[in-house]
């Protein structure tokens, strides 16, 4: 393995800080960027900065995981909830390369696809591990465990089910 992976659980107070703190600074400016595009939300760092609007498509981050690929490229997995509240869990993959992050779009990751954490890094790829939705999942109980690999340098992935199967 030798790459340290960094998990932080409730990564309110790394936002900010030196280089690690500027990596996820990055990462959760280029998910925000994109909510707000996308969705007329945003990414905020703590449930506390939620808008008070009901209306309002906002997420707040619940954790946090970065990895180093390389030299000078990091991988940082971000998952949210939604500020409205709901049952929707957001999940996005950064790659944030010599201080420029980019959200990753086409890994079939989120909410309802697949949900996971980062297990490990191999080389130039990125390995997560977690829970898989089949297309007659209800949203409570997705059905398999799954492995999806991302490659950093090609931006191709793969998504495999496991042979495990998850109680419903």
């Amino acid at each position: 393995m030798g790459k340290r992976l960094f998990i932080f659980a409730m990564a309110l107070p790394l936002l900010s800080g030196v280089a690690q703190g500027d990596e996820l600074r990055s990462a959760r400016e280029a998910v925000d960027r994109a909510l707000k595009t996308d969705e007329g939300g945003g990414l905020v760092a703590r449930q506390s900065a939620c808008p008070q609007s009901v209306d309002d498509a906002s997420e707040y981050i619940t954790r946090v995981e970065l990895a180093p690929v390389g030299d000078s490229t990091d991988i940082t997995l971000i998952d949210s909830a939604m500020c409205g509240g709901g049952n929707r869990h957001g999940q996005y993959l950064v790659v944030t390369r010599r201080g420029k992050s980019n959200l990753v779009r086409d890994t079939e990751i989120g909410d309802m696809s697949f949900l996971g954490e980062i297990m490990r890094v191999d080389g130039n790829k990125v390995v997560l591990s977690g829970n898989r939705w089949l297309p007659d999942d209800p949203h409570c109980c997705p059905s398999r465990r799954a492995v999806l690999e991302y490659d950093v340098e090609t931006g191709k992935h793969s998504l495999k089910l496991t042979s495990r199967k998850l109680g419903k």
